[in-house]
């Protein structure tokens, strides 16, 4: 009768989260590596990376290291005044 099977002890995992173990949610990455919660913000808004968005590691941590190696500034743009 019933197709329904209990859920595994460990399933808990987002429907839009792949099952690839190389693959884990940017919040699980930002937990693991310790990274502190401003920068992960300013990560995932550089990358347009949205809650529950499944990254690897190397992805993931070559994301975290281009943010903090860009400038405070900003690109470097010519001045509109001296136009």
């Amino acid at each position: 009768m019933g197709a329904n099977k209990a859920a595994a002890p460990g399933d808990t995992a987002p429907e839009n989260v792949s099952k690839d173990p190389k693959l884990l949610p940017i919040e699980q990455h930002r937990i693991n590596k310790k990274i502190a919660r401003p920068v992960f913000a300013g990560v995932c808004s550089a990358q347009g990376w949205k809650t529950g968005k499944a990254v690897t590691e190397a992805e993931f941590l070559a994301a975290v290291q281009k943010f903090k190696s860009a400038p405070m500034s900003g690109a470097r743009k010519e001045s509109e005044a001296k136009k």
